[in-house]
Parts: C-alpha cells; structure tokens; sequence
C-alpha cells in the first residue's frame, strides 16, 4: 500500500463523515436498543451459550451475564450479554427484535454515501471504480450470511440485521476477529426463532465483582517507585482525573517521566485496541490514498501490519537521532527508535496479558483492569518493573 505524503483535504470529512455515522448508530442503533431491552425486559443472554463462545475467550469466570454496553458493568436489566473469561477476555453481545430493519437499511447506503462525500470534497478524484472507499473500510459489509445487511468493523466490532431484529456482537476484547464474530451471528440468528431458556438477569449475582478503585498513586507507593526507579525528583503527581500518576527522575539531560495510567474497567479490551490500532489504521489508509490521491506526489510504503520493528542504531546515530527529535519537540520519539519500535506480545509478569506496542507503549491487564505507560525516554526494565508494581496490587 502507498501513502501518501502531501496533506489530505478529505481528512477532516472523514471525521466528521464518523461523527455522522455515531449520531446514526446512536439513533438506529445499540443505545435505542438498550432502552428497549431495559423496558421489555427482552434478555440478550438467550441467544448464545457458554460453549459457543468459550473457543474466543477461553474458560468462562462466570456464567454469562447481562450487562451495560458502554461499560460492561453487570446489571440485570443491561442490554447486553458479557461472557468474560477467566484471562480477561470478553465478548459483548447485543440484541433487539425492534428496529433493525430500519437501522440495516441505513448501514447499508452510509458507507457508499459517506464515501461519495469524501471524493467530491477532496475534488472529486475518484479512485478506480472497483476500488473500496474509506468508509467502506471502516464499516463495510461483512459478506453474504443469513442476514438482510452487515456491517464489520475493523475494531472487532460486527453489526447484522435480520428483519426487524439486530444483532451486535463485539469482539474487541476477544480472539477469533471476523471469522469468529460472523460464526456467533450465524449462532444467534439461527436460535432467533427459540431462544435458549436462560436467565442472564439472574447471573448477574454470579458475575465477577469489579477491582475496588484506588487512586492512582495509591497503587504504586513512593517509596516502592522509588525502590524501582531510584530518586524522585518530585512528589508523584496525579492527574486532575485521577487516573494517571507521574513518577519523574531527573536525568543527565534533563527529567525523563513515567505517567502510569489506570483504566478501571473493558481493561483488555484497550489492550486488544492497542495492539490493533496501529494495524487497522494503516490498512485504512491504502483505501484513503486510492480515493483521494491517485497519482498525486512523493510517497512512502507503509505495511498493512503496522509499524515494522527497525534495526538498533548505534551510539552515534543514536545520538544524532536524539538531537533532531529535540529539535522538532518530540524528544519522547527518541526512546522508541532505541527501542527499535518493536512490539512484544509476550511479556510475562504479574499480569493476564501484556504488550509492548511500537516501542511507545508498555500496557497489562489484570482482571480487567488496564495499566499503560507511555514510554516516552523512559528506561524499558524500569518501566516494566512500575508495570509489574501496579498488577500486583490489583
């Protein structure tokens, strides 16, 4: 894939092309089911069980039960049904028996609309006519099923409407991506004619209880961060909402920080979006650049896969490289390239799972809970140490 290097005038569009797709899926979509099932009582758990999902999310915690969608807080009148497993992951499920006819004859013309905006309001370049839009990659279809209309996500969310009902099943904080997500759509839409004989309401009382929330320099002590990262140059400095504790140490070039930040719940499912995000906003740009700027300018190859690890520099192009990233103000980007913007998958600690992303990002999860620090020049062991720190006290 190419992407191009000059600026993007359909940029903007695309934004707003996203905003107007949320206001859609806000009116037609999971929030108005969420006030139906609450009134009718209608229960999202009747329609997949246990062992259909456990192949994504590995041993149930619990048995599945109904939650909030926004954030897959249990409650017996949620709209949706979590099925979390025992490592953290997770596979929200929604589903309503009104309104999907009308919110699938929407999904199904926004992308081709959303994609028409985008061309005409970049100068109306047209990519070749068989070529995918933007839009379409963001919310396409997901291909022939037994379903009216579909639309899959790239975040791992997947969205099918059969007459009247709709089905949401969300796999960001699971395994098994699209291929897994059509296969429990299929699941629910066959058991649509008669549901399981299952209270969802009920394990709610069974449901895992959430980690009691600290603040966030609770979690770490000063005097263990300063066992770990030696003496602070300040007093750790909490955020204004709460959630992220800095730990600074001074350095011979000035302070270098460690801003440890806590997500107290849908943990794995920021981990799983870390890991993806760089992939997924990469594979949109190839659709993006076709679109708008066919045969326009310089351009560089960017993979599908994300950002490729890169060879270590040595000292002196090291320090070079240090220099210039101070130079255009972004001094933390130095300590990714000494990192090689590698990502690792396979860190192992006090902790479900853990990434380093891109040589940027240290991030684990542990019951759900989610513990980031952004890199910037901080020391890699050190910070992975602070890591460790957190997850054991949750």
């Amino acid at each position: 894939m190419v992407w191009r290097t000059r600026a993007r005038p359909w940029a903007p569009l695309l934004i707003a092309a996203c905003a107007t797709i949320a206001t859609v899926w806000g009116c037609a979509g999971t929030k108005t089911q969420g006030s139906e099932t609450a009134a009718t009582g209608e229960d999202p758990c009747r329609y997949l069980t246990a062992s259909e999902v456990e192949p994504y999310v590995g041993p149930l915690l619990s048995p599945p039960f109904r939650a909030n969608s926004g954030d897959e807080v249990a409650n017996r009148s949620g709209d949706a049904c979590l099925y979390r497993g025992k490592d953290g992951r997770g596979v929200v499920f929604v589903h309503s028996a009104h309104g999907g006819k009308m919110a699938g004859t929407v999904a199904r013309r926004v992308p081709a609309v959303m994609d028409r905006l985008l061309q005409n309001g970049a100068g109306g370049v047209h990519g070749a006519p068989d070529q995918q839009g933007p839009a379409a990659a963001i919310m396409g279809s997901a291909g022939p099923g037994p379903w009216d209309n579909s639309n899959w996500f790239p975040t791992g969310a997947l969205m099918v409407f059969k007459g009247d009902d709709f089905i949401d099943v969300d796999m960001a904080a699971a395994s098994g991506g699209k291929d897994g997500a059509l296969d429990l759509a299929r699941k629910a839409i066959a058991r649509l004619p008669q549901p399981l004989d299952y209270d969802g309401s009920n394990a709610v009382a069974l449901a895992p209880k959430p980690v009691p929330r600290v603040a966030a320099c609770d979690l770490i002590p000063k005097d263990r961060a300063v066992a770990i990262l030696g003496a602070l140059a300040a007093n750790p400095q909490p955020d204004p909402g709460g959630n992220t504790c800095t730990y600074t140490v001074a350095a011979a070039d000035g302070e270098v920080s460690y801003p440890v930040a806590i997500t107290w719940t849908e943990g794995y499912k920021q981990l799983n979006m870390l890991k993806r995000g760089m992939s997924t906003v990469t594979g949109l740009l190839g659709p993006a650049q076709r679109a708008f700027n066919v045969g326009a300018g310089p351009s560089v190859s960017v993979p599908a896969g994300g950002i490729p690890a890169m060879p270590k520099l040595d000292s002196s192009q090291q320090k070079l490289f240090d220099g210039f990233a101070k130079m255009v103000g972004v001094s933390g980007m130095s300590g990714a390239v000494k990192r090689g913007l590698k990502t690792d998958t396979t860190l192992t600690g006090p902790w479900d799972s853990a990434a380093l992303i891109n040589g940027a990002w240290l991030i684990a999860t542990r019951h759900d809970v989610a513990v980031t620090i952004n890199l910037g020049a901080a020391d890699y062991d050190k910070a992975k140490a602070l890591l460790a720190a957190a997850c054991e006290r949750l």
